[in-house]
């Protein structure tokens, strides 16, 4: 029995934690029961204050009628003074009072002229047998000499009674000297209420069954939505970002639907950048790894022969010294790259923005190329409009980009050959071209010669760190513009930029 009662009682409690788990539906049937509960009270509460109005007033126009009929009789006795007839009526009115469970009461206006003769009055009223709400009905119609009536807790009954009065008038005497007075307790001719809330209360309880049902199956519907987006939202935690399919869009279900699915497009992306930044990162690192080693073990190398004392002459000594010379500026210039690269691609690093004049940068910059030309014997044609060619940017850094690009035009161009540097007004902004004719880029590096490390296998590049062209698209893209590549093999190669014209110096004063 112990056993029995303990599995009992365990399976009730899982009964209500499974109930109470599942707070959807129980909020579902919860809101469908309060609403019916709340409509059903309503409705009874109506249902009974206009059926009881209606039976108080089908009541009293009956007791109306009824008492019509005694007041036109008693009227007529007294104006023949058919004392012994009226005595036969009485009797008739007694098995009417028994038989309607109504006390008929015939009384004496003491306030007329001629109140109605005792003997056709068969009762007294007054405060000790009649409530204050009859003898109102009474006086009303003592003085109006019409029908008044009242439905009120009698306390002389013990319940709520209806009080109809009706006048008594005779022909010889036109003052009410009289009245019937009808008192039906309405509780026993009100059964039908009693009915009727039990018709109601059984109405009500079967509907609540029937919400229950309605309501469990809605929240299934609805709970296996949810459980569909907990499960999206339990394999995104896990990091599987699979697109949501969304089965009605417009619905509710369809919106949470959608943005969960927005949600994990943002996620698949974010994984598929943090992936491609992973991948930049770990290339980055083999590169840098790969570009400093090879300087670094040639430094080595020198440094051992130097110290093992294999080279003791002179001019060799001072050779390797010369390498080792060169090999450290390699690494410093490979580091200068580095750190101004990842100094242009940090978000937060501000270019000092400013009117600049292509005209004065290209001044400034033509005495360093014509040094570095000098040994191919390089020719220069500078063609601009007769203006300083004002556009916003960081001189500095403007400086620094037309450098890279004129340091490989020199670097990839023959000797004697010719380098054109052109600017030319297109409506509000300015194009630059730089151009060359040297050895030109295949048309398969074209697509790689930003990227970073890429580093052509001519000759003509091998102290070439793979960083200048990044740094000059970074650059580029920081003063609103791009770098445009025209290249042919074996005819040269053209570097091209549009800046945005600066119109107006004053902000810059």
């Amino acid at each position: 029995m112990a056993k029995s009662s303990k599995k009992r009682k365990r399976f009730f409690i899982k009964l209500l934690q499974k109930i109470w788990n599942h707070d959807v539906v129980l909020g579902i049937y919860a809101s469908f029961a309060v609403v019916l509960v709340l409509t059903g009270l309503l409705t009874s509460y109506i249902f009974m204050q206009l059926y009881q109005k209606n039976y108080v007033g089908s009541y009293t126009e009956l007791l109306t009628k009824q008492g019509k009929i005694i007041s036109k009789r008693v009227a007529g006795f007294a104006d023949s003074g058919a004392e012994p007839e009226f005595e036969d009526y009485n009797a008739y009115v007694d098995e009417l009072e028994q038989a309607e469970n109504t006390d008929v009461w015939i009384i004496a206006n003491d306030a007329a002229k001629e109140p109605l003769s005792e003997k056709y009055v068969n009762a007294m009223a007054d405060s000790e047998n009649v409530s204050e709400g009859t003898l109102e009905v009474l006086k009303n119609t003592f003085k109006k000499g019409k029908v008044f009536s009242d439905a009120k807790y009698d306390s002389t009954y013990g319940q709520v009674t209806l009080s109809v009065a009706i006048p008594i008038k005779g022909k010889k005497i036109k003052e009410t000297n009289g009245a019937v007075l009808m008192v039906s307790m309405i509780k026993k001719q009100t059964m039908g209420l009693d009915e009727g809330r039990y018709i109601l209360f059984v109405s009500l309880l079967f509907s609540i069954i029937v919400a229950y049902i309605v309501a469990a199956l809605f929240s299934k519907i609805l709970s296996g939505s949810l459980a569909k987006l907990s499960k999206h939202i339990a394999k995104l935690a896990e990091g599987d970002y699979e697109p949501v399919v969304v089965a009605k869009p417009q619905s509710q279900i369809g919106l949470l639907e959608k943005s969960l699915e927005n949600l994990s497009g943002k996620l698949r992306r974010a994984k598929k950048e943090r992936d491609e930044l992973e991948q930049i990162r770990m290339d980055f690192f083999a590169n840098v790894s790969h570009e400093l080693r090879t300087p670094i073990t040639v430094i080595r190398g020198y440094t051992e022969t130097l110290s093992d004392g294999v080279i003791e002459e002179k001019e060799q000594v001072d050779e390797l010294y010369k390498r080792m010379l060169a090999e450290c500026q390699g690494i410093e210039r490979l580091v200068e790259d580095l750190f101004l690269l990842s100094k242009i691609q940090n978000p937060e690093f501000q270019i000092e923005m400013e009117p600049v004049s292509l005209q004065q940068i290209f001044g400034d910059i033509s005495r360093s190329v014509e040094e570095l030309g000098r040994e191919k014997n390089i020719q220069w044609n500078f063609r601009a409009p007769d203006e300083p060619c004002l556009v916003l940017g960081d001189y500095g850094r403007l400086r620094q980009m037309f450098l890279v690009i004129l340091d490989n035009a020199i670097k990839f161009s023959n000797e004697n050959d010719l380098i054109e540097i052109t600017i030319e007004r297109e409506e509000e902004k300015f194009s630059v071209c730089i151009r060359d004719y040297g050895v030109g880029i295949k048309k398969e590096e074209l697509p790689y010669i930003f990227e970073k490390f890429y580093t052509s296998k001519m000759r003509q590049n091998k102290k070439g760190t793979g960083l200048g062209l990044m740094i000059a698209q970074k650059i580029a893209n920081r003063h609103g513009s791009d770098i445009r590549v025209e290249s042919e093999e074996g005819k040269g190669s053209s570097f091209l930029f549009r800046f945005d014209e600066c119109t107006s110096t004053e902000d810059f004063d």
